[in-house]
């Protein structure tokens, strides 16, 4: 199978780079895959789960928004930040995922709304990560 030099970056710094033969995101435009060979393209990477697959095994992420660039054969994706569904507590995110939906019941302020919605997103991307449960 075709790979392609995929490049993850977090405002700490690069989070992977490696071949793999797929990555798999929620654009702007919705859910899509990418793979070798895929023509140019910037995108809008939404809050939500994914995947890279890599020597055909899959590893599932949490990422929390940024934006994608394809060149040629080459990816680089540029996130605020994206965590290893192994590394995450799935019961921690479960109460976050909790809190959340109580604030967004309390109709407070649109800055606490705001908040309250990203820490939602946030919560429901890293449990589909976790559980799998996006495709």
């Amino acid at each position: 199978m075709n790979k392609f030099l995929l490049e993850i970056i977090t405002p700490k710094g690069v989070f992977l780079k490696d071949e793999v033969q797929e990555l798999y995101l929620k654009t702007s435009s919705g859910y899509m895959g990418i793979m070798a060979k895929h023509d140019t393209l910037i995108a809008g990477v939404e809050i939500a789960p994914g995947f890279i697959l890599k020597d055909n095994k899959k590893e599932y992420y949490a990422i929390f928004g940024g934006v994608l660039h394809i060149d040629k054969n080459s990816v680089r994706l540029i996130v605020g930040n994206i965590e290893r569904a192994d590394s995450i507590d799935k019961a921690r995110a479960k109460n976050s995922l909790t809190r959340a939906q109580e604030r967004l019941k309390k109709k407070s302020d649109v800055v606490d709304q705001k908040r309250a919605e990203l820490a939602l997103k946030r919560a429901l991307a890293r449990l589909g990560s976790v559980e799998r449960d996006f495709l």
